[in-house]
C-alpha cells in the first residue's frame, strides 16, 4: 500500500499520468526526478507516512528507484 501511494505520487507529479513506472526504473538517470523533485518526494513521504528522513540519508543512491525508496522506509520501520 505504501509502495503504491509513492508510485502514484511519482506518476502523477513527475510523469503527469502519461505512463506507468516500473519498481526498478532509475528515477534520476531517466530524468523522471531531479534534485528539486527529490525534495518534493521526501516531503510527500514524511508528511504522508509520518517518517522523518535525516539529511544524511538524502543521497541519490537511496532514492534511485522505487525499490530503493522502499528499502529506506523499511530500514526506518525496522531499525537495527
Amino acid at each position: 500500500m505504501v509502495k503504491e501511494k509513492i508510485k502514484h505520487f511519482i506518476v502523477e507529479n513527475f510523469l503527469f499520468g502519461e505512463r506507468e513506472l516500473k519498481d526498478d526504473e532509475p528515477l534520476f538517470e531517466s530524468g523522471i526526478i531531479d534534485s528539486l523533485g527529490l525534495i518534493k518526494l521526501i516531503a510527500f513521504i514524511e508528511k504522508n507516512f509520518n517518517i522523518s528522513i535525516d539529511i544524511s540519508e538524502i543521497m541519490i543512491e537511496n532514492f534511485s528507484t522505487l525499490n530503493d525508496i522502499m528499502e529506506v522506509l523499511k530500514s526506518k520501520s525496522n531499525p537495527t
